[in-house]
C-alpha cells in the first residue's frame, strides 16, 4: 500500500491481559488516510505493509510506537477549587487546561484528598504493548498530488527559515 492511501478496516485492539481497548467493525469501520498522522506510528507501519482488501493480520505495537512509556512523574496536584469540573472521583477522565498553551488536556483523576486532586497526565494506554487483529475492508489510492503531514511540516519549517524566524512553527 502506498503512503496517502485511504484505508477502511475492521480491528480489535487488546492488551496483554486480553482487555479490549478499542474496535471497529464492518458496520462502523475505521477509515484513515496514511501519512497524515491519523494513527499511531506502529499501527500505520503495519497497515502500510498490507496490500489487499480482505487481508487479515494480527500484530503487536510496542509502547514506544504506540503511546510511549508510562512516566511516573507525569502527574499534577491541583486544589479542588481550581478544578473546572467539581466533584471528581478517582478513575474519572476529565479535561483540564494545559499550562503551556491553555488547550484542554485529557487527564485521569488518581485521588482526591484534603481538597487536592492528583491527576495522571499519561495517556491511558501509555506503557502498554497493544495487540491488533486487523482486516482490510477497502483501499483507495492516494491522490496524485498527495503531500504527507511530515512533508508539510518540513516544508513549513523551511519556509519559516526563509521568512527569518520561528513563525513557521505556528503557521498552519
Amino acid at each position: 500500500m502506498e503512503l496517502g492511501s485511504t484505508v477502511t478496516l475492521a480491528y480489535k485492539g487488546t492488551l496483554d491481559d486480553g482487555t479490549v481497548f478499542g474496535y471497529a467493525d464492518a458496520e462502523n469501520p475505521m477509515v484513515f488516510q496514511t501519512g497524515m498522522d491519523m494513527a499511531i506510528d506502529g499501527f500505520e507501519k503495519e497497515i502500510l505493509a498490507m496490500n489487499e482488501v480482505g487481508e487479515k493480520k494480527t500484530f503487536v505495537v510496542g509502547q514506544y510506537e504506540a503511546y510511549g512509556e508510562y512516566l511516573e512523574d507525569f502527574t499534577q496536584k491541583i486544589p479542588m477549587e481550581q478544578v473546572p469540573k467539581g466533584n471528581v472521583k478517582p478513575g474519572q477522565r476529565i479535561y483540564i487546561a494545559s499550562s503551556d498553551d491553555g488547550r484542554p488536556t485529557p487527564v485521569t483523576v488518581i485521588s482526591v484528598e484534603n481538597g487536592v486532586v492528583l491527576f495522571d497526565m499519561n495517556h491511558p494506554l501509555a506503557g502498554k504493548d497493544l495487540t491488533f487483529e486487523v482486516e482490510i475492508l477497502g483501499i483507495e489510492d492516494a491522490p496524485e498530488n498527495f503531500v504527507s503531514a511530515a512533508e508539510k511540516a518540513r516544508h513549513l519549517k523551511e519556509q519559516s527559515k526563509l521568512l527569518g524566524g520561528d513563525q513557521g512553527n505556528d503557521f498552519r
